[in-house]
Protein backbone atom coordinates (compact mmCIF):
# COMPACT_ATOMS: atom_id res chain seq x y z
CA UNK A 1 0.00 0.00 0.00
CA UNK A 2 0.91 3.70 -0.30
CA UNK A 3 2.70 5.27 2.50
CA UNK A 4 2.02 8.20 4.05
CA UNK A 5 3.51 11.79 2.85
CA UNK A 6 3.79 13.02 6.58
CA UNK A 7 7.24 12.83 8.13
CA UNK A 8 6.46 10.54 10.98
CA UNK A 9 5.54 8.08 8.69
CA UNK A 10 7.39 8.80 5.86
CA UNK A 11 9.10 5.83 4.05
CA UNK A 12 11.50 7.96 2.19
CA UNK A 13 14.60 6.48 1.03
CA UNK A 14 16.92 6.69 -1.32
CA UNK A 15 18.84 4.20 -3.23
CA UNK A 16 22.38 4.25 -4.49
CA UNK A 17 24.33 2.42 -7.02
CA UNK A 18 27.53 1.34 -5.38
CA UNK A 19 29.85 0.76 -8.42
CA UNK A 20 33.17 -0.34 -7.49
CA UNK A 21 34.92 1.52 -7.22
CA UNK A 22 32.45 4.84 -8.24
CA UNK A 23 28.58 5.95 -6.38
CA UNK A 24 25.69 7.99 -8.30
CA UNK A 25 22.67 8.41 -5.96
CA UNK A 26 19.33 8.45 -7.28
CA UNK A 27 15.97 8.54 -5.50
CA UNK A 28 13.49 5.83 -4.26
CA UNK A 29 10.20 5.26 -2.56
CA UNK A 30 9.87 1.90 -1.06
CA UNK A 31 6.04 2.09 -2.05
CA UNK A 32 5.21 4.14 -5.45
CA UNK A 33 2.20 5.39 -6.37
CA UNK A 34 0.33 4.27 -9.58
CA UNK A 35 1.64 7.27 -11.56
CA UNK A 36 4.93 8.08 -9.44
CA UNK A 37 5.91 12.06 -9.99
CA UNK A 38 9.64 12.77 -9.77
CA UNK A 39 10.17 13.77 -6.44
CA UNK A 40 11.06 17.91 -5.52
CA UNK A 41 13.59 18.88 -3.94
CA UNK A 42 11.60 20.32 -1.22
CA UNK A 43 10.38 16.91 -0.17
CA UNK A 44 13.65 15.82 1.57
CA UNK A 45 12.73 17.29 4.77
CA UNK A 46 16.16 17.76 6.16
CA UNK A 47 19.73 18.94 4.34
CA UNK A 48 17.82 19.38 1.01
CA UNK A 49 20.20 22.28 -0.17
CA UNK A 50 23.55 19.98 0.53
CA UNK A 51 22.01 16.93 -1.92
CA UNK A 52 20.62 19.14 -4.53
CA UNK A 53 23.73 20.94 -4.77
CA UNK A 54 25.98 17.26 -4.86
CA UNK A 55 28.31 16.75 -7.40
CA UNK A 56 27.26 13.17 -7.00
CA UNK A 57 23.44 13.68 -6.64
CA UNK A 58 21.63 12.41 -9.96
CA UNK A 59 18.22 13.15 -9.47
CA UNK A 60 15.68 10.31 -10.34
CA UNK A 61 17.22 7.96 -12.89
CA UNK A 62 16.39 3.79 -13.51
CA UNK A 63 18.77 0.94 -13.64
CA UNK A 64 19.81 -0.84 -16.60
CA UNK A 65 21.76 -3.80 -15.27
CA UNK A 66 25.71 -3.74 -14.70
CA UNK A 67 28.16 -4.86 -12.09
CA UNK A 68 26.95 -2.86 -8.99
CA UNK A 69 25.27 -3.27 -5.33
CA UNK A 70 22.36 -1.32 -4.64
CA UNK A 71 21.61 -0.20 -0.58
CA UNK A 72 19.11 1.84 0.68
CA UNK A 73 19.48 5.04 2.33
CA UNK A 74 16.23 5.39 5.26
CA UNK A 75 15.05 8.75 6.22
CA UNK A 76 12.74 8.87 9.26
CA UNK A 77 12.60 11.83 12.09
CA UNK A 78 14.87 13.76 10.86
CA UNK A 79 17.69 10.92 10.27
CA UNK A 80 19.27 8.97 7.58
CA UNK A 81 21.06 6.00 7.83
CA UNK A 82 21.15 2.26 6.00
CA UNK A 83 19.96 0.93 9.25
CA UNK A 84 18.96 1.40 12.66
CA UNK A 85 19.91 3.60 14.29
CA UNK A 86 19.65 6.32 12.08
CA UNK A 87 22.56 9.01 12.75
CA UNK A 88 23.33 11.30 9.86
CA UNK A 89 21.90 14.43 9.66
CA UNK A 90 21.64 14.79 6.34
CA UNK A 91 22.87 12.39 3.29
CA UNK A 92 25.91 14.80 2.85
CA UNK A 93 27.05 13.86 5.88
CA UNK A 94 26.32 10.03 5.16
CA UNK A 95 28.51 10.13 2.30
CA UNK A 96 31.64 12.10 4.50
CA UNK A 97 31.71 10.08 6.53
CA UNK A 98 31.90 6.80 4.78
CA UNK A 99 34.65 8.20 2.48
CA UNK A 100 37.08 7.52 5.52
CA UNK A 101 35.11 4.66 6.95
CA UNK A 102 34.63 1.08 5.55
CA UNK A 103 31.07 -0.08 4.43
CA UNK A 104 32.20 -3.55 5.95
CA UNK A 105 30.94 -1.73 9.28
CA UNK A 106 27.45 -1.86 7.85
CA UNK A 107 27.34 -4.84 5.24
CA UNK A 108 30.43 -7.39 5.43
CA UNK A 109 30.37 -8.22 2.04
CA UNK A 110 30.87 -4.44 0.87
CA UNK A 111 34.15 -3.58 1.85
CA UNK A 112 34.91 -0.72 0.14
CA UNK A 113 34.81 3.35 0.56
CA UNK A 114 32.76 5.51 -0.91
CA UNK A 115 35.88 7.32 -2.65
CA UNK A 116 35.13 8.58 -6.27
CA UNK A 117 31.81 10.44 -7.06
CA UNK A 118 30.55 10.42 -10.68
CA UNK A 119 29.87 13.86 -11.00
CA UNK A 120 26.73 14.44 -13.39
CA UNK A 121 28.02 17.71 -14.35
CA UNK A 122 31.53 17.07 -14.85
CA UNK A 123 30.90 13.31 -16.44
CA UNK A 124 32.64 14.12 -19.90
CA UNK A 125 35.12 15.85 -18.97
CA UNK A 126 37.51 13.52 -17.13
CA UNK A 127 40.52 15.58 -17.67
CA UNK A 128 39.83 19.13 -16.27
CA UNK A 129 43.30 21.00 -16.69
CA UNK A 130 43.36 23.52 -19.68
CA UNK A 131 46.72 23.02 -21.02
CA UNK A 132 49.27 19.95 -21.84
CA UNK A 133 51.74 21.59 -18.66
CA UNK A 134 48.96 20.98 -16.33
CA UNK A 135 47.55 17.76 -17.31
CA UNK A 136 51.07 16.34 -16.98
CA UNK A 137 51.67 17.94 -13.71
CA UNK A 138 48.82 16.15 -12.72
CA UNK A 139 49.68 13.05 -14.30
CA UNK A 140 52.99 12.95 -12.53
CA UNK A 141 50.61 13.17 -9.23
CA UNK A 142 48.41 10.15 -10.56
CA UNK A 143 50.92 8.25 -11.25
CA UNK A 144 53.05 9.03 -7.86
CA UNK A 145 50.00 8.22 -6.04
CA UNK A 146 49.34 4.49 -7.88
CA UNK A 147 53.07 3.74 -7.30
CA UNK A 148 52.71 4.30 -3.71
CA UNK A 149 49.65 2.53 -3.42
CA UNK A 150 51.47 -0.39 -5.40
CA UNK A 151 54.26 -0.88 -2.98
CA UNK A 152 51.40 -0.69 0.11
CA UNK A 153 49.59 -3.23 -1.55
CA UNK A 154 52.97 -5.42 -2.78
CA UNK A 155 54.02 -5.40 0.89
CA UNK A 156 50.70 -6.63 1.94
CA UNK A 157 50.78 -9.54 -0.60
CA UNK A 158 53.61 -10.44 0.44
CA UNK A 159 52.49 -10.27 4.25
CA UNK A 160 49.23 -12.22 3.26
CA UNK A 161 51.62 -15.10 1.51
CA UNK A 162 53.75 -15.51 3.97
CA UNK A 163 50.88 -16.03 6.89
CA UNK A 164 48.85 -18.10 5.06
CA UNK A 165 51.88 -20.59 4.47
CA UNK A 166 52.29 -20.16 7.97
CA UNK A 167 48.59 -21.31 8.44
CA UNK A 168 48.85 -24.32 6.59
CA UNK A 169 51.74 -25.74 8.25
CA UNK A 170 50.40 -24.91 11.73
CA UNK A 171 46.71 -26.60 10.47
CA UNK A 172 49.08 -29.28 9.56
CA UNK A 173 51.07 -29.30 12.98
CA UNK A 174 47.55 -29.52 14.54
CA UNK A 175 46.67 -32.57 12.46
CA UNK A 176 49.75 -34.59 13.49
CA UNK A 177 49.23 -33.95 17.55
CA UNK A 178 45.37 -35.17 17.13
CA UNK A 179 47.34 -38.22 15.52
CA UNK A 180 49.91 -38.37 18.65
CA UNK A 181 47.29 -37.81 20.94
CA UNK A 182 44.81 -40.81 19.32
CA UNK A 183 48.43 -42.93 20.15
CA UNK A 184 49.51 -41.93 23.08
CA UNK A 185 45.64 -42.11 24.51
CA UNK A 186 45.68 -45.99 23.36
CA UNK A 187 49.27 -46.52 25.01
CA UNK A 188 47.35 -45.18 28.26
CA UNK A 189 44.69 -47.46 28.20
CA UNK A 190 47.17 -50.59 27.21
CA UNK A 191 49.37 -49.66 30.04
CA UNK A 192 46.31 -49.67 32.67
CA UNK A 193 44.99 -52.79 31.68
CA UNK A 194 47.96 -54.36 32.13
CA UNK A 195 49.49 -52.47 35.21
CA UNK A 196 46.34 -53.53 37.18
CA UNK A 197 47.06 -57.79 36.43
CA UNK A 198 51.11 -56.82 37.43
CA UNK A 199 49.97 -54.35 40.25
CA UNK A 200 48.54 -57.25 41.94
CA UNK A 201 50.59 -59.53 41.28
CA UNK A 202 53.87 -57.46 42.59
CA UNK A 203 51.48 -56.13 45.88
CA UNK A 204 51.13 -60.04 46.66
CA UNK A 205 55.07 -60.45 46.51
CA UNK A 206 55.77 -57.41 48.34
CA UNK A 207 57.85 -56.02 45.23
CA UNK A 208 57.38 -52.89 46.15
CA UNK A 209 60.67 -51.55 43.98
CA UNK A 210 58.13 -52.84 40.43
CA UNK A 211 55.21 -51.13 42.03
CA UNK A 212 57.02 -47.60 42.07
CA UNK A 213 58.29 -48.19 38.80
CA UNK A 214 55.04 -49.24 36.85
CA UNK A 215 53.82 -46.00 39.26
CA UNK A 216 55.94 -43.92 37.53
CA UNK A 217 55.93 -44.64 34.05
CA UNK A 218 51.99 -44.30 34.21
CA UNK A 219 52.83 -40.81 35.72
CA UNK A 220 55.39 -40.00 33.18
CA UNK A 221 52.58 -41.05 30.02
CA UNK A 222 50.07 -39.37 31.70
CA UNK A 223 52.22 -36.06 32.01
CA UNK A 224 53.28 -36.29 28.64
CA UNK A 225 49.46 -37.16 27.04
CA UNK A 226 48.88 -33.53 28.93
CA UNK A 227 52.02 -31.44 27.78
CA UNK A 228 50.82 -32.51 24.08
CA UNK A 229 47.43 -31.30 24.81
CA UNK A 230 48.83 -27.95 26.15
CA UNK A 231 50.48 -27.80 23.08
CA UNK A 232 47.76 -28.32 20.82
CA UNK A 233 45.69 -25.67 22.26
CA UNK A 234 48.30 -23.04 22.24
CA UNK A 235 49.08 -23.70 18.57
CA UNK A 236 44.93 -23.54 18.41
CA UNK A 237 45.13 -20.27 19.73
CA UNK A 238 48.01 -19.05 18.13
CA UNK A 239 45.97 -20.22 14.89
CA UNK A 240 43.15 -18.27 15.51
CA UNK A 241 44.69 -15.10 16.01
CA UNK A 242 46.55 -15.48 12.98
CA UNK A 243 43.57 -16.30 11.08
CA UNK A 244 42.04 -12.71 12.38
CA UNK A 245 45.18 -11.29 11.65
CA UNK A 246 45.57 -12.85 7.79
CA UNK A 247 41.60 -11.63 7.46
CA UNK A 248 42.53 -8.52 8.74
CA UNK A 249 45.09 -7.82 5.64
CA UNK A 250 42.99 -9.39 3.52
CA UNK A 251 40.57 -6.52 4.16
CA UNK A 252 43.30 -4.09 4.11
CA UNK A 253 44.07 -5.33 0.35
CA UNK A 254 40.79 -5.60 -0.69
CA UNK A 255 40.16 -1.80 0.38
CA UNK A 256 43.11 -0.75 -1.64
CA UNK A 257 41.80 -2.77 -4.93
CA UNK A 258 39.66 0.37 -5.87
CA UNK A 259 42.55 2.81 -5.48
CA UNK A 260 44.22 1.16 -7.14
CA UNK A 261 41.93 0.58 -10.29
CA UNK A 262 40.56 4.16 -10.12
CA UNK A 263 44.28 5.58 -9.95
CA UNK A 264 45.46 3.18 -13.43
CA UNK A 265 42.13 4.83 -14.95
CA UNK A 266 43.18 8.10 -14.32
CA UNK A 267 46.43 7.61 -15.19
CA UNK A 268 45.89 6.13 -18.39
CA UNK A 269 43.02 8.50 -19.28
CA UNK A 270 45.45 11.60 -19.00
CA UNK A 271 47.95 9.86 -21.08
CA UNK A 272 45.82 9.04 -23.63
CA UNK A 273 44.43 13.06 -23.63
CA UNK A 274 48.93 13.76 -23.70
CA UNK A 275 48.64 11.45 -26.85
CA UNK A 276 46.06 13.01 -28.78
CA UNK A 277 47.20 16.95 -27.90
CA UNK A 278 50.44 15.14 -29.51
CA UNK A 279 52.99 15.37 -26.42
CA UNK A 280 55.88 13.00 -27.30
CA UNK A 281 56.30 9.76 -25.55
CA UNK A 282 59.73 11.40 -24.33
CA UNK A 283 57.89 14.15 -22.21
CA UNK A 284 55.33 11.86 -21.06
CA UNK A 285 57.80 9.59 -19.47
CA UNK A 286 59.46 12.24 -17.96
CA UNK A 287 56.43 13.07 -16.29
CA UNK A 288 56.11 9.48 -15.04
CA UNK A 289 59.46 9.08 -13.97
CA UNK A 290 60.80 6.93 -16.54
CA UNK A 291 63.88 9.13 -17.64
CA UNK A 292 66.98 7.13 -19.53
CA UNK A 293 70.42 8.64 -17.91
CA UNK A 294 72.48 7.12 -20.36
CA UNK A 295 74.28 8.50 -23.42
CA UNK A 296 72.00 9.15 -26.20
CA UNK A 297 68.36 8.69 -24.44
CA UNK A 298 66.42 10.86 -26.53
CA UNK A 299 67.06 8.72 -29.22
CA UNK A 300 66.12 6.07 -27.26
CA UNK A 301 62.84 7.13 -26.25
CA UNK A 302 61.75 8.63 -29.78
CA UNK A 303 61.91 5.05 -31.00
CA UNK A 304 59.66 3.95 -28.28
CA UNK A 305 56.63 4.11 -30.83
CA UNK A 306 58.46 2.11 -33.29
CA UNK A 307 59.27 -0.87 -30.73
CA UNK A 308 57.74 -4.18 -32.30
CA UNK A 309 55.24 -4.83 -29.69
CA UNK A 310 53.28 -2.49 -31.18
CA UNK A 311 51.98 -4.95 -33.75
CA UNK A 312 50.39 -7.59 -32.25
CA UNK A 313 51.42 -10.02 -35.46
CA UNK A 314 54.74 -10.06 -33.87
CA UNK A 315 53.34 -11.79 -30.54
CA UNK A 316 49.65 -12.76 -30.76
CA UNK A 317 49.32 -16.20 -32.06
CA UNK A 318 45.94 -16.85 -31.64
CA UNK A 319 44.26 -20.86 -31.26
CA UNK A 320 47.94 -22.03 -30.82
CA UNK A 321 48.63 -25.14 -28.23
CA UNK A 322 50.66 -25.10 -25.52
CA UNK A 323 53.04 -27.82 -27.25
CA UNK A 324 53.46 -25.18 -30.37
CA UNK A 325 54.39 -22.45 -28.24
CA UNK A 326 57.20 -24.51 -26.59
CA UNK A 327 58.40 -25.36 -29.70
CA UNK A 328 58.27 -21.65 -31.24
CA UNK A 329 60.44 -20.84 -28.47
CA UNK A 330 62.82 -23.52 -28.59
CA UNK A 331 66.30 -22.04 -27.76
CA UNK A 332 65.58 -18.55 -27.98
CA UNK A 333 67.01 -16.00 -25.61
CA UNK A 334 65.34 -14.94 -22.16
CA UNK A 335 62.12 -12.65 -22.58
CA UNK A 336 61.14 -14.23 -25.49
CA UNK A 337 57.85 -14.64 -25.41
CA UNK A 338 54.43 -15.03 -27.34
CA UNK A 339 50.32 -14.40 -26.60
CA UNK A 340 47.94 -17.47 -27.27
CA UNK A 341 44.22 -18.33 -26.70
CA UNK A 342 44.00 -20.35 -23.59
CA UNK A 343 43.29 -24.15 -24.11
CA UNK A 344 41.65 -24.50 -20.10
CA UNK A 345 40.10 -21.60 -19.34
CA UNK A 346 37.80 -20.38 -21.91
CA UNK A 347 37.52 -16.15 -22.63
CA UNK A 348 41.08 -15.87 -21.22
CA UNK A 349 44.64 -15.86 -22.78
CA UNK A 350 48.29 -17.41 -22.27
CA UNK A 351 51.65 -15.94 -21.93
CA UNK A 352 54.35 -18.02 -22.82
CA UNK A 353 58.01 -17.18 -22.19
CA UNK A 354 61.39 -18.37 -22.15
CA UNK A 355 63.00 -17.35 -18.69
CA UNK A 356 66.61 -19.18 -17.66
CA UNK A 357 66.51 -20.72 -21.10
CA UNK A 358 63.33 -22.98 -20.16
CA UNK A 359 59.76 -21.82 -21.93
CA UNK A 360 57.37 -21.07 -18.78
CA UNK A 361 53.17 -20.38 -18.93
CA UNK A 362 51.05 -18.10 -17.82
CA UNK A 363 47.44 -17.15 -17.66
CA UNK A 364 46.24 -13.68 -18.92
CA UNK A 365 42.98 -12.99 -17.19
CA UNK A 366 40.08 -10.91 -19.06
CA UNK A 367 38.01 -9.38 -16.66
CA UNK A 368 35.28 -6.40 -16.41
CA UNK A 369 38.15 -4.15 -15.15
CA UNK A 370 40.88 -4.80 -18.03
CA UNK A 371 43.34 -7.68 -18.48
CA UNK A 372 45.75 -8.97 -16.24
CA UNK A 373 47.66 -11.76 -14.61
CA UNK A 374 46.34 -11.63 -11.06
CA UNK A 375 43.99 -9.11 -9.05
CA UNK A 376 44.15 -6.07 -8.42
CA UNK A 377 46.50 -5.85 -12.03
CA UNK A 378 43.78 -6.57 -14.18
CA UNK A 379 43.81 -3.00 -15.14
CA UNK A 380 44.97 -3.29 -19.14
CA UNK A 381 42.44 -1.93 -21.42
CA UNK A 382 43.84 -4.14 -24.14
CA UNK A 383 46.48 -7.04 -24.64
CA UNK A 384 48.50 -4.56 -26.27
CA UNK A 385 48.80 -2.16 -23.21
CA UNK A 386 49.55 -5.41 -20.80
CA UNK A 387 52.76 -6.15 -23.29
CA UNK A 388 53.81 -2.92 -23.21
CA UNK A 389 53.64 -2.16 -19.56
CA UNK A 390 55.36 -5.87 -19.20
CA UNK A 391 58.27 -5.30 -21.54
CA UNK A 392 59.69 -3.08 -18.62
CA UNK A 393 58.12 -4.39 -15.65
CA UNK A 394 58.95 -8.25 -14.66
CA UNK A 395 56.78 -10.69 -14.14
CA UNK A 396 57.99 -11.84 -10.96
CA UNK A 397 55.57 -9.58 -8.67
CA UNK A 398 52.82 -12.68 -9.76
CA UNK A 399 55.55 -15.17 -9.24
CA UNK A 400 58.97 -15.75 -8.11
CA UNK A 401 59.76 -18.02 -10.83
CA UNK A 402 59.45 -15.57 -13.63
CA UNK A 403 61.71 -13.03 -13.36
CA UNK A 404 61.47 -11.74 -16.45
CA UNK A 405 60.50 -9.31 -18.79
CA UNK A 406 58.23 -9.35 -22.16
CA UNK A 407 61.27 -8.33 -23.84
CA UNK A 408 61.15 -9.41 -27.71
CA UNK A 409 57.99 -10.70 -29.47
CA UNK A 410 58.39 -14.13 -30.98
CA UNK A 411 58.23 -13.10 -34.23
CA UNK A 412 60.72 -10.83 -34.71
CA UNK A 413 64.33 -10.95 -35.61
CA UNK A 414 66.39 -10.11 -32.04
CA UNK A 415 70.02 -10.54 -31.05
CA UNK A 416 70.84 -14.22 -29.38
Amino acid sequence: GATSAGENTSRLCLKWLLLFPTCIFVPYFTALPPKPAKMAVSSVPSGSAQLSDAEWYWGEISRKGGNNKLIKIFHRGGKYGFSEPLTFASVVELITHYRHESLAQYNPKLDTRLLYPISKSQQEQLVKEDSIEAVGEQLKVYHEQYQEKSREYDVLYEEYMRSSQELQMKRTAIEAFNETIKIFEEQCETQKRHSKEYMEKFTKEGNDKEIQRIQSNSEKLRSRVAEIHDSKRKLEQDLKKQVSDNREIDKRMNSLKPDLMQLRKLRDQYIVWLTQKGTRQRKIQEWLGMKNDTEGHSSLVDEEEELPHHDERTWYMGDVKRIQAEELLRAKRDGTFLIRDCQTQKGAFACSVVVDGDVKHCVIFKTATGYGFAEPYNLYGSLKALVLHYRDASLVQHNDSLNVTLAYPALTQHPR
